[in-house]
């Protein structure tokens, strides 16, 4: 690691020849490590080379991919979007490139995520990723999957899907995210309540409704949420 960090500090091609041999070492932080110093170069490779070279393809992803991706979505933004749209690569990867862009607040992929959301299963794990991103990104553009994803039988994409609509302020959910605040999950009622808050007026008075005539969760979680907030009628 240290060889490695030391080879960063060079620009020439001896060095740069030594870290693309780097990436092909058996541990995963090395070879991460590697591959986040010839990003920060004047002449890096391309992403596409990097998630060849690290063997990303053949589903040796580590948790610490994202943070390539974080690198390349303020560098080179248009590379990670092509790794979103590679159907070739494991889910993971491209999972990973949906949170770097989503963190960078890069709008451009937002028609992308949500055409991949509606299409997603509703069992999967992606479906709740693609949802938090959206929500991540906060535009929007994202509505059609929101909406869709506060009726998914998902439970972890209802809890994405509340969380998107409240940062979103989308407030034709009002209706399904008063709805959930009788939803047996508590996550799930604590979520909706908190998204309707953050749809401001209507919002509140879809939680003071359900605070005085909702049923016994739903009043619970309406009452509670109004409370914590100084809002109680």
């Amino acid at each position: 690691m240290i060889a490695v960090q030391g080879l960063a500090l060079f620009d020439d091609a001896l060095s740069r020849e030594a870290l693309l041999d780097t990436l092909g070492d058996r541990d995963d932080e090395i070879r991460l490590a590697a591959a986040l110093a010839l990003g920060r170069g004047d002449n890096r490779p391309g992403l596409d080379e990097l998630v060849a070279r690290l063997g990303l393809r053949d589903n040796r992803s580590s948790l610490l991919t994202v943070t390539l991706f974080r690198h390349y979505a303020n560098e080179a933004p248009d590379e990670v979007q092509a790794i979103v749209l590679d159907t070739d690569l494991p889910l993971s990867v491209r999972l990973a490139a949906i949170e770097a862009l989503a963190v960078s607040g890069d709008y451009r992929l937002v028609p992308a995520i949500v055409e991949l959301g509606l299409r997603a299963p509703d069992d999967g794990e992606e479906l709740p990723r693609y949802l938090h991103a959206l929500g991540r990104i906060g535009h929007p553009a994202a509505r059609e999957a929101v909406l869709a994803g506060l009726a998914s039988n998902s439970m972890p994409a209802r809890v994405a899907a509340a969380g998107a609509a409240g940062r979103i302020a989308l407030l034709e959910s009002a209706d399904q995210l008063a709805g959930l605040l009788d939803a047996p999950e508590w996550w799930v009622r604590f979520r909706s309540a908190e998204a309707l808050l953050q749809l401001g007026d209507t919002g509140v008075a879809r939680l003071r409704e359900a605070a005085t005539s909702g049923g016994e969760a739903a009043r619970e979680a309406a009452t509670t949420m109004l409370a914590e907030r100084g809002l109680a009628p």
